[in-house]
Formats: structure tokens, C-alpha cells, sequence
């Protein structure tokens, strides 16, 4: 029961951590991201060890690419050529940022891969952690509703 307990502590700490809804990014991190006022971005976290990544990256690419939204992907692996691999492999096509420096990661700090988060206006508007089935479609319901 106290190793439950420590656990959960432990988890919870962690998530205190994470950037959630209504958080707002520091000025050092939107002049990273290159954001402008008044307009959402989706911001995608990913790396080529994550199984779930490999298989969202082509949806959100597509996504990209059939409806021109501002999408920004944060390449997370510690060398920025295991990610360059991954993104030709997969012909990914919307902006990439490689955070080989982990300024980017450690500023969001994520609870899982893939990581997407929404932001307006310099503020996180909703988070998603984890593989996500048709996660194209569930990108542009959740656009429609910041919008």
C-alpha cells in the first residue's frame, strides 16, 4: 500500500509539471516556436523510438497538407538526425523543430508521446498524451471548437 501510495505521489508531482490548458508559454518559447497572436497552432511532440508516433505522423502530415493548418512538430530525439531520419521516412511535410537541446520538451514537459498541444494567443487551450485512432479527424474537431 505505501509503495501505491509513493507511486501516485510520485505521478502526481510530475503532472503538477506539465504544461495543461490556460497555461501560458514563456516569451523564450514562443520566439522558438516562431508563434503569432491570433492564430492556433498545433504543436506535436514526437521521436522516432515512439511506435504510437510513427503512426500518427503520416495522419497529421496528410492533415497538414489537405487543410494548410499551423502545425509545428518538436522532435524530441537527443540526436537531431534519428528524427530527420524518421520525418524523411515518413515524407512528413509540415515545419519540424529538432530539440536536441530539450528546451523545447522540458518547457511543455509532456506526460507521454505522442504529445499534442493546442495553443492560441501564446496559451496552452488542450492537451492530448497518448496514441489517439483517427487522430486527423479529432485535430479538426478540436480546431472547430477553439475557434
Amino acid at each position: 500500500m505505501l509503495r501505491k501510495t509513493i507511486k501516485l505521489l510520485l505521478l502526481s508531482s510530475v503532472a503538477l509539471l506539465a504544461l495543461e490548458p490556460n497555461d501560458t508559454l514563456s516569451q523564450e518559447v514562443k520566439e522558438r516556436l516562431s508563434l503569432e497572436e491570433n492564430k492556433i497552432y498545433v504543436i506535436d511532440f514526437f521521436a522516432s523510438w515512439c511506435k504510437s508516433c510513427r503512426k500518427e505522423l503520416p495522419l497529421v502530415s496528410k492533415l497538414y497538407e489537405q487543410n494548410k493548418i499551423n502545425l509545428i512538430g518538436v522532435n524530441v530525439d537527443s540526436n537531431s538526425d534519428d528524427g530527420k531520419a524518421l520525418v524523411d521516412e515518413l515524407s512528413v511535410k509540415f515545419p519540424i523543430v529538432y530539440d536536441e537541446d530539450k528546451k523545447l520538451v522540458e518547457s511543455f514537459n509532456p506526460l507521454g508521446f505522442p504529445a499534442i498541444y493546442y495553443v492560441k494567443d501564446g496559451k496552452v487551450v488542450d492537451v492530448i498524451f497518448g496514441a489517439v485512432s483517427e487522430i486527423d479527424k479529432k485535430i479538426l474537431e478540436d480546431i472547430e471548437e477553439i475557434k
